[in-house]
Order: C-alpha cells, then sequence, then structure tokens
C-alpha cells in the first residue's frame, strides 16, 4: 500500500517539527512538504499530489477561501486541522468551513497516527476532547436541543422522532445501555437504531453524529 502523502502547514516550530518527526518515523505516511504560510501552501498543492493537508488554524487562517483555493488544485484533499482552542462554538464554526477532522494540539502521538490514517480514507475524526466539548450540553438551556423545525427532514434526510431522540442521546455521550434506560427499550433495539441512523446518513462513526446534531442544533453549541 502506498504511504499517505501528508503537506505540513504552519508556522509553529514544534507544532510542524513535531508533525515531521512523526510522518518521517512511520512507513505508512509520507512527508510532501511542510509550509509556514498560505502562498507556500497553495504553491506546493498545485504542484504534487497529496492526499492530507494537516494544518495548524492557529497559525495560518483558515477560512472558506483559502478552503476554496486549496481545493481548486487538490479537489481531493482532506483536512486535518489542528488548534488550541476547544470551544464549542470555535470548533463548530471551524468543521463547518469544510474540514474533514479536527484535533487539539495537545494530542498524543497515537492520536494523531490515527486521525491521519482515518482522515486519509474521508473519516471525520475528532479527537476525545473536541468531543467532549461539542457534546457538553449547557445545563441552563435544558430546552436548546429543540429547536431543530422539522423532525422528519431535519438535515433533509427523513429521520423519526424516535431516531432523533437517539442522536441527541448519543451526542450527550449516554451508553446503549443508558439510551434504552431513558427510552424503555431493549439495548438491542437502541443498536439496531443507531445502524439504521447512521446508514441512512452516511455515517460510520459516533463524532459524526455528533456533527450531524451539532449541525442541525441538536445540542448547544453556544
Amino acid at each position: 500500500m502506498d504511504p499517505i502523502k501528508i503537506i505540513v502547514a504552519g508556522d509553529n516550530y514544534l507544532f510542524t517539527k513535531g508533525m515531521e518527526c512523526l510522518i518521517e518515523e512511520s512507513p505508512s505516511f509520507m512527508l510532501s512538504a511542510s509550509v509556514q504560510n498560505e502562498a507556500e501552501l497553495i504553491d506546493k498543492v498545485s504542484s504534487r499530489h497529496t492526499d492530507v493537508l494537516a494544518i495548524d488554524v492557529s497559525s495560518i487562517e483558515w477560512d472558506q477561501d483559502l478552503l476554496n483555493r486549496v481545493r481548486k488544485y487538490s479537489p481531493e484533499i482532506k483536512i486535518l486541522a489542528f488548534n488550541g482552542v476547544q470551544q464549542r462554538t470555535a470548533i463548530s464554526n471551524m468543521l463547518n468551513t469544510g474540514i474533514t477532522s479536527y484535533l487539539l494540539l495537545c494530542c498524543d502521538k497515537a492520536e494523531i497516527t490515527e486521525a491521519l490514517i482515518k482522515t486519509s480514507n474521508g473519516e471525520r475524526f475528532l479527537c476525545g476532547k473536541v468531543v467532549d466539548a461539542l457534546i457538553n450540553v449547557n445545563a441552563k438551556n435544558p430546552n436548546a436541543a429543540d429547536t431543530c423545525p422539522l423532525y422528519s427532514v431535519c438535515g433533509g434526510v427523513n429521520i423519526s422522532e424516535r431516531e432523533m431522540e437517539i442522536i441527541r442521546y448519543v451526542s450527550e455521550g449516554l451508553s446503549n445501555q443508558e439510551i434504552a434506560d431513558k427510552l424503555f427499550l431493549s439495548v438491542h433495539t437502541v443498536n439496531t437504531h443507531r445502524k439504521n441512523i447512521m446508514s441512512k446518513l452516511g455515517i460510520t462513526n459516533t463524532a459524526g453524529l455528533v456533527m450531524y446534531a451539532v449541525r442541525n442544533q441538536l445540542i448547544a453549541t453556544n
């Protein structure tokens, strides 16, 4: 199997050198380029095939315009963003710019390695602390999860009211057993619902369900 080709982007010395070392130590990865600013990034993206862009968005401003410029030259590239920011609103806004995965700068080697592999496959990967931030529902606003205007077509997909409840509970971090207890269902039934939901939404993991809940305002992000 060919190694995953990666561009590292950022002007933070510890980030870039750390990523370069991690990539060079693994036969699964290949360092395609290391850049420090937008101009260098566009130059490298336009001149070589790259599977994953690992970018420190605290040092290179990431927005829709930069995404469009990157996609112009590399439509299939996957974006793994690193940031020091853990606030839910900031994370949600960043994910909505079109990145594939999101890690905090403090993540360890194992988590970064897994993120690079899954991101290259087009799977969304959020580190544990990011997921914790997203599912930390504001206790002072218990009705914030009910802002989706139409249960049956929320997000443009036909989702039943029961399935919407399960999405919400999964996004709040509840286990299948805890969801079953709340809804007076068997664990098997809850697991079946989860599989059906993921199939409908084209989602393969819990992080994807969390992001669906965020985008459709099933959990609070403020």
